[in-house]
């Protein structure tokens, strides 16, 4: 054999004119680098889709040589393809202002996305990063390169110096700030075992990085566009129609349009998006499928479980979640824990029972200081126990524990498991009952937790204002907001954010549009709910400005809710 491969060596070197690095297919140069035991080990992990000349690349003559000198090939993928979570590492994204005068308060590692102290990726390489303040970016949709990639694209003849722009509500930023960076951190290239070791050390940052997860879930949707016709005092209905159609695809994104029955002329009206989602997470934390007060547990409803409603109300979850909606916040721990465990491996308590009589029954067990209390108890309610199969025989007092536990796994867990199974199914829809899974900890304050009350500096910050805005009314805007917030104005933060966007809190992924302000000659604002976009009135004095903002903003909110209560309440 190795006679056969110096002879082919000799006519390589022959045909190359002398030179022996001349590879035709790469197999001889190789063969005589390597010892034929590190081939071999080539072979079996990169199986027959990647063993190939590690000199020109070469699949074909190279595997044919490999064969016919005795290597085995294995018909296999790869091993590092094989490998669970392989390439985790690449969802890892920087975050880190690298501008030379950085002005967040906060520091250079400070990211609150939607607004001007959101951290913008380079476009070229992505291992550098400016705050949008730092850098005069108006908008997130505005492109960014770093002092590396600007200095090679400049180059190349292909740079063009972008424009001033001044960003509202911060100090103006000369453009020789811009170019004033420091050059961002290489990391040194390290093994994929060493990558993952990192990643583990670091996994609990990536895990609460929950507006991340959200954002690369919507990286599914498609720009093909799925249209929505949505009665808003039917919100329900209205969906469920909508979300049935055999045309309806998940990954679409979604147009809504507002419809009303009792318009005569049929008109039309465009819909915001993440209002409808809003409304129609509102409606499912009311309705009949959850049992509770705050934190909620699937119900047992015969009708809603033929009516395949659970199913849908999972899908639903998963859509608002995937496409910009808000997040639900009302689950209780044991519902969440069932999704992410298991119902095997979770442990009601007593706060899950919504039923008080049930609840009373375990109440008494857990007081029962002797077994003849227990054992009264347990005839007092014998026909009970034996209809949900939790009779036992009381030979302690320690058997209360158990008899406790199995009606709280009965009344919980095992009487909605058929509801429970169809409400997760629908959860799977995009994928998000996966990552729920993965990332626990991060989904846990979005399914168990309403968020957390708006404060007047969150709102500022949130908004952008449209250039040559009047200074006087984005005074007075100001004022009001810090008014809002101590109690001296008839509407509260969150109503200023629903009356311009139609959510009352910040959906996971943020807005899209940004929200933003602009100052128009007119006696009341407007909220533009499909644009995010609030128009200010622009006003004589500081005692006209507020009356009519809040005027324009609790008569609005009373309005739409009242036409929605009536199908909601039902």
């Amino acid at each position: 054999m190795l006679g056969f491969c110096e002879e082919r060596l000799q006519i390589n070197i022959k045909e190359s004119g002398g030179n022996s690095s001349h590879c035709v297919c790469g197999e001889l140069s190789l063969l005589f680098s390597l010892d034929f035991s590190i081939i071999a080990v080539q072979a079996i992990n990169a199986g027959v889709f990647f063993f190939r000349c590690t000199i020109c690349n070469n699949s074909d003559i190279f595997q044919k040589e490999m064969l016919r000198m005795g290597i085995h090939i294995p018909e296999k993928d790869a091993s590092w393809e094989l490998e669970e979570n392989a390439y985790q590492e690449l969802l890892q994204h920087y975050e880190r202002c690298d501008v030379r005068r950085c002005r967040c308060k906060e520091g250079r590692d400070y990211n609150a996305p939607n607004s001007k102290w959101e951290i913008k990726r380079c476009q070229c390489c992505g291992s550098s990063g400016t705050h949008l303040a730092c850098s005069s970016l108006r908008s997130w949709e505005q492109n960014w390169e770093c002092l590396e990639c600007r200095g090679i694209l400049y180059n190349s003849g292909d740079f063009q110096k972008p424009k001033k722009h001044a960003l509202p509500n911060t100090n103006n930023v000369g453009i020789t700030d811009c170019l004033l960076e420091e050059s961002s951190p290489k990391l040194p290239r390290q093994s994929p075992g060493a990558q993952r070791k990192d990643l583990l050390r670091q996994g609990s940052k990536f895990r609460r990085d929950i507006a991340t997860i959200i954002i690369e879930l919507g990286f599914q949707i498609k720009r093909k566009t799925k249209k929505l016709y949505i009665n808003k005092a039917k919100i329900w209905n209205s969906a469920l129609d909508g979300f049935r159609n055999q045309n309806f695809n998940p990954s679409y994104s979604i147009e809504v349009v507002y419809v009303n029955e009792n318009d005569n002329f049929g008109r039309e009206h465009p819909g915001s998006k993440q209002e409808f989602l809003s409304l129609l997470m509102q409606h499912l934390e009311n309705s009949p499928l959850f049992e509770g007060s705050l934190s909620k547990n699937l119900s047992l409803n015969s009708q809603a479980l033929k009516d395949n409603l659970y199913y849908e109300a999972g899908k639903m979850l998963a859509i608002s979640l995937v496409h910009g909606g808000p997040s639900p916040g009302f689950f209780s721990k044991t519902l969440f824990d069932c999704l992410v465990y298991g119902p095997e491996n979770t442990q009601p308590i007593l706060d899950d029972v919504s039923d008080f009589d049930v609840a009373q029954i375990v109440m008494r067990v857990n007081a029962a200081t002797n077994t003849a209390d227990l054992n009264s108890i347990t005839n007092e309610f014998y026909n009970y126990l034996e209809l949900i199969g939790c009779l036992r025989i009381i030979t302690s007092l320690s058997d209360k524990y158990m008899l406790a536990k199995d009606i709280l796994d009965y009344h919980v867990i095992k009487r909605v498991q058929a509801p429970f199974e169809s409400f997760k199914q629908g959860l799977k829809t995009l994928g998000v009952l996966e990552k729920i899974q993965s990332y626990p900890e991060a989904f846990y304050s979005l399914f168990c937790h309403k968020p957390e009350n708006l404060s007047a500096k969150v709102l500022s910050d949130l908004f952008t204002v449209h250039t040559l805005s009047d200074v006087q009314a984005l005074g007075f805007w100001n004022s009001y907001l810090q008014a809002v917030e101590d109690g001296k104005s008839a509407t509260t933060v969150e109503d200023i954010l629903s009356f311009t966007t139609g959510c009352n809190s910040i959906p996971p992924a943020g807005f899209k549009p940004t929200p933003s302000l602009e100052c128009l000659h007119m006696d009341f604002p407007v909220g533009n709910k499909c644009n995010n976009c609030l128009a200010l009135p622009i006003t004589n004095t500081y005692k006209e400005f507020q009356e009519n903002m809040d005027f324009a903003i609790r008569n609005t909110l009373r309005l739409e809710k009242e036409e929605s209560s009536h199908y909601i309440e039902h």
